[in-house]
């Protein structure tokens, strides 16, 4: 058995450094034959995986959401992806928290010897692959313009500082949305195309009104924030976008869909797991179902 395991020694946490040779020892014994790549810089992991990608048996990321999301896009483009083992070491790990694996490099690694093959939905934006959201408007060029020294300090907290210091500049986006049986027209302050429990770090609970969130029913949760003119208005849409109480129709546009198009006057910038998504003034996202496979814990 062959595993490619792919590592970024810049991520948040990076654990992985001092706890490598026990993982590597740890896969192995397990019998499997472990080419190690430590990246460098953008673009390696594109690489490797188109070209070697289908040679290997299981694929290993360790690294933070930019980490996964460079893996997963690559994966998408391969007729036949290998499984996907994931060890987080980023700072915020969205994808980790909602597929409840260990932040420890170790048990991480016990998850991808001993847990089992997930399927797991995948999105696209005009072709384009991510792992779990793309979003745009105020508050998502966050997670891309805050430094790497701070998220290391500050965690999820450098996210909100950096937010704080953008409130004076938020300007409502003119868009137009379609999906199957669905067009709404509106002045938005967020847009998100998403399957995840966790966004930035946050993790509302499962409740009546929001039941807990499937990532691999082939459909994306389509959350808009409405433009909000009020102070009041904006801390209250806030606490409900957190818990994920999106029943008021008024103040969010909230659908489930496997795709939708996503129309602006202007271009308009997207993020794509918290990672530059470049700009455009029309958006196809798509859902994937079932796109890759993800080693998980086990019942």
């Amino acid at each position: 058995m062959k595993m490619l395991f792919f590592i970024n020694p810049n991520a948040g946490r990076s654990g992985i450094r001092t706890h490598l040779l026990e993982v590597l020892r740890m896969f192995c014994a397990a019998g499997w034959e472990v080419r190690t790549h430590v990246t460098s810089g953008p673009q390696e992991i594109t690489r490797k995986i188109i070209e070697e990608g289908e040679g290997y048996d299981m694929i290993v990321s360790s690294g933070g959401d930019g980490t996964l999301n460079d893996t997963v896009a690559c994966l998408l483009k391969l007729e036949h992806p290998p499984v996907l083992g994931y060890i987080p070491a980023g700072t915020i790990n969205d994808v980790a928290a909602t597929l409840h694996l260990s932040m420890d490099p170790v048990e991480a690694a016990k998850t991808i010897l001993n847990g089992v093959a997930m399927p797991l939905d995948a999105g696209t934006m005009n072709g384009r692959g991510f792992a779990y959201v793309a979003a745009f408007g105020a508050f998502t060029e966050v997670t891309y313009i805050t430094s790497q020294d701070t998220k290391k300090a500050f965690g999820k907290l450098a996210y909100l500082l950096q937010g704080i210091k953008s409130l004076s500049e938020i300007r409502p986006i003119h868009a137009r949305v379609i999906a199957d049986g669905i067009e709404d027209e509106d002045d938005f302050l967020v847009g998100l195309f998403c399957s995840t429990r966790s966004v930035g770090g946050f993790r509302p609970a499962a409740t009546m009104e929001n039941p807990a969130i499937s990532l691999n029913d082939g459909l994306s949760e389509v959350v808009f924030v409405r433009n909000i003119r009020k102070l009041a208005d904006l801390n209250e849409a806030a606490t409900q976008l957190l818990k994920m109480d999106l029943s008021n129709s008024k103040r969010f546009l909230y659908f489930q869909s496997p795709h939708i198009r996503v129309e602006f006057d202007r271009d308009i910038s997207w993020t794509l797991d918290g990672e530059d998504g470049g700009s455009c003034r029309v958006a196809d996202l798509q859902n994937h179902h079932h796109a890759i496979r993800i080693m998980v814990p086990g019942n």
